[in-house]
């Protein structure tokens, strides 16, 4: 994304009738894939579990990566189990854009919150990713997965 380029607005949205089978049908590669649940997974397991909130996030008008989020009341805080951007849209900006704007949509609905997020220990592009938007290594681990906390 140059200067020259018009004004790329990263939003949240909900997943619905409308672009439900889109977000099934979002990419990763296969290195990537392995890490990570399927979206139509995760939109089962939104519906089973009401404290999960999926969103399509868009980059204006087109539908570039999923998120999912979850309060967790016990420990007052935040947990972002699922983040992926579709592969096509990889490696031009989108992803720090849709990260900020998953924390701007978080911290509006409660700005004490910490934020959880996981990830594999190998997974150095994705932790890279988190740690510049504030992310800390918790030194945790749950499932296998690194756990790192904003703020």
């Amino acid at each position: 994304m140059s200067q020259d380029s018009p004004q790329i607005v990263v939003t949240l949205r909900p997943v619905d009738l409308h672009n439900w089978q889109q977000v099934i049908h979002l990419q990763l590669s296969a290195e990537q894939a392995r890490r990570v649940a399927s979206n139509l997974y995760s939109l089962a397991e939104a519906y089973v579990q009401p404290r999960c909130t999926p969103y399509a996030i868009y980059a204006n008008e087109t539908l570039i990566g999923f998120v999912m989020a979850e309060y967790l009341p016990g420990y007052e805080a935040y947990n972002i189990p699922r983040f992926m951007i579709d592969v096509a849209w990889q490696g031009v900006g989108y992803g720090g854009l849709a990260l900020q704007a998953v924390i701007d949509t978080l911290k509006h609905e409660r700005p004490e919150a910490p934020i959880l997020i996981s990830l594999t220990p190998d997974n150095t592009a994705a932790r890279r990713l988190y740690e510049r938007h504030g992310f800390v290594d918790t030194g945790q681990r749950f499932h296998g997965e690194d756990v790192l906390r904003y703020p």
